[in-house]
Protein backbone atom coordinates (compact mmCIF):
# COMPACT_ATOMS: atom_id res chain seq x y z
CA UNK A 1 0.00 0.00 0.00
CA UNK A 2 1.33 3.41 -0.87
CA UNK A 3 1.92 6.16 1.67
CA UNK A 4 -0.78 8.25 -0.01
CA UNK A 5 -3.39 5.48 0.30
CA UNK A 6 -2.45 5.06 3.95
CA UNK A 7 -3.08 8.76 4.48
CA UNK A 8 -6.54 8.46 2.91
CA UNK A 9 -7.45 5.56 5.19
CA UNK A 10 -6.21 7.40 8.26
CA UNK A 11 -8.08 10.59 7.28
CA UNK A 12 -11.36 8.72 6.75
CA UNK A 13 -10.87 6.83 10.02
CA UNK A 14 -10.37 10.11 11.88
CA UNK A 15 -13.56 11.53 10.37
CA UNK A 16 -15.49 8.50 11.60
CA UNK A 17 -13.95 8.57 15.09
CA UNK A 18 -14.61 12.32 15.40
CA UNK A 19 -18.29 11.79 14.37
CA UNK A 20 -17.77 13.91 11.25
CA UNK A 21 -18.57 11.02 8.94
CA UNK A 22 -21.46 8.61 9.41
CA UNK A 23 -21.39 5.81 6.87
CA UNK A 24 -24.37 3.97 8.37
CA UNK A 25 -26.84 6.34 6.72
CA UNK A 26 -25.70 5.06 3.31
CA UNK A 27 -27.41 1.76 4.04
CA UNK A 28 -30.74 3.57 3.89
CA UNK A 29 -30.31 4.44 0.21
CA UNK A 30 -31.87 2.13 -2.33
CA UNK A 31 -30.04 3.77 -5.20
CA UNK A 32 -26.51 2.37 -5.53
CA UNK A 33 -25.51 5.36 -7.67
CA UNK A 34 -26.35 7.74 -4.83
CA UNK A 35 -24.17 5.75 -2.42
CA UNK A 36 -21.28 5.67 -4.90
CA UNK A 37 -21.58 9.42 -5.55
CA UNK A 38 -21.47 10.17 -1.84
CA UNK A 39 -18.52 7.86 -1.14
CA UNK A 40 -16.64 9.35 -4.10
CA UNK A 41 -16.75 12.75 -2.40
CA UNK A 42 -14.34 11.48 0.24
CA UNK A 43 -10.69 12.33 -0.32
CA UNK A 44 -8.95 9.30 -1.79
CA UNK A 45 -12.11 7.41 -2.71
CA UNK A 46 -12.62 7.08 -6.43
CA UNK A 47 -15.36 5.37 -8.36
CA UNK A 48 -13.58 1.99 -8.33
CA UNK A 49 -13.14 2.05 -4.54
CA UNK A 50 -16.71 3.22 -4.04
CA UNK A 51 -18.13 0.43 -6.22
CA UNK A 52 -16.06 -2.23 -4.50
CA UNK A 53 -16.99 -0.87 -1.06
CA UNK A 54 -20.68 -0.93 -1.87
CA UNK A 55 -20.37 -4.40 -3.32
CA UNK A 56 -18.31 -5.96 -0.54
CA UNK A 57 -19.32 -4.18 2.64
CA UNK A 58 -22.93 -3.33 1.83
CA UNK A 59 -23.69 -6.46 -0.21
CA UNK A 60 -25.28 -4.42 -3.00
CA UNK A 61 -24.72 -6.74 -5.94
CA UNK A 62 -25.72 -4.15 -8.53
CA UNK A 63 -22.49 -2.22 -7.94
CA UNK A 64 -20.06 -3.00 -10.73
CA UNK A 65 -16.45 -1.66 -10.83
CA UNK A 66 -16.25 -1.53 -14.63
CA UNK A 67 -13.08 0.59 -14.54
CA UNK A 68 -11.10 -2.32 -13.08
CA UNK A 69 -8.61 -3.42 -15.73
CA UNK A 70 -8.45 -7.00 -14.47
CA UNK A 71 -12.23 -7.27 -14.58
CA UNK A 72 -12.33 -5.93 -18.12
CA UNK A 73 -9.55 -8.32 -19.14
CA UNK A 74 -11.51 -11.28 -17.74
CA UNK A 75 -14.75 -10.21 -19.41
CA UNK A 76 -12.83 -9.71 -22.64
CA UNK A 77 -11.38 -13.19 -22.35
CA UNK A 78 -14.73 -14.90 -21.83
CA UNK A 79 -16.97 -12.73 -24.01
CA UNK A 80 -14.87 -10.89 -26.61
CA UNK A 81 -12.09 -13.25 -27.73
CA UNK A 82 -9.54 -11.27 -25.69
CA UNK A 83 -10.26 -8.06 -27.63
CA UNK A 84 -9.62 -4.96 -25.50
CA UNK A 85 -12.91 -3.54 -24.15
CA UNK A 86 -13.95 -0.30 -22.49
CA UNK A 87 -15.69 0.16 -19.16
CA UNK A 88 -18.91 0.83 -21.09
CA UNK A 89 -18.48 -2.44 -22.98
CA UNK A 90 -18.03 -4.25 -19.66
CA UNK A 91 -21.16 -2.60 -18.23
CA UNK A 92 -23.18 -3.63 -21.27
CA UNK A 93 -22.08 -7.25 -20.99
CA UNK A 94 -22.57 -7.29 -17.22
CA UNK A 95 -26.06 -5.87 -17.67
CA UNK A 96 -27.07 -9.30 -18.93
CA UNK A 97 -26.06 -10.78 -15.56
CA UNK A 98 -28.95 -8.98 -13.86
CA UNK A 99 -28.92 -8.22 -10.18
CA UNK A 100 -25.85 -10.42 -9.65
CA UNK A 101 -23.52 -8.48 -11.97
CA UNK A 102 -21.47 -7.04 -9.12
CA UNK A 103 -20.96 -10.39 -7.46
CA UNK A 104 -19.94 -11.98 -10.75
CA UNK A 105 -17.57 -9.08 -11.35
CA UNK A 106 -16.06 -9.50 -7.90
CA UNK A 107 -15.33 -13.17 -8.55
CA UNK A 108 -13.80 -12.33 -11.91
CA UNK A 109 -11.54 -9.76 -10.19
CA UNK A 110 -10.61 -12.26 -7.47
CA UNK A 111 -9.77 -14.87 -10.09
CA UNK A 112 -7.72 -12.38 -12.08
CA UNK A 113 -5.73 -11.34 -9.00
CA UNK A 114 -4.96 -14.94 -8.13
CA UNK A 115 -4.08 -15.80 -11.71
CA UNK A 116 -6.84 -18.40 -11.85
CA UNK A 117 -8.71 -17.10 -14.86
CA UNK A 118 -6.08 -16.01 -17.34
Amino acid sequence: MSLRKSEYIIDISKLIVDDKLDLDHLKEYNDVTKIIDELSQLRGVGEWTAHLTVLRSMHRHRAFPADDLGLRRSISHFYCNDKKITADDARKIAGKWGKWRGLAGFYLIAGEIRGIII
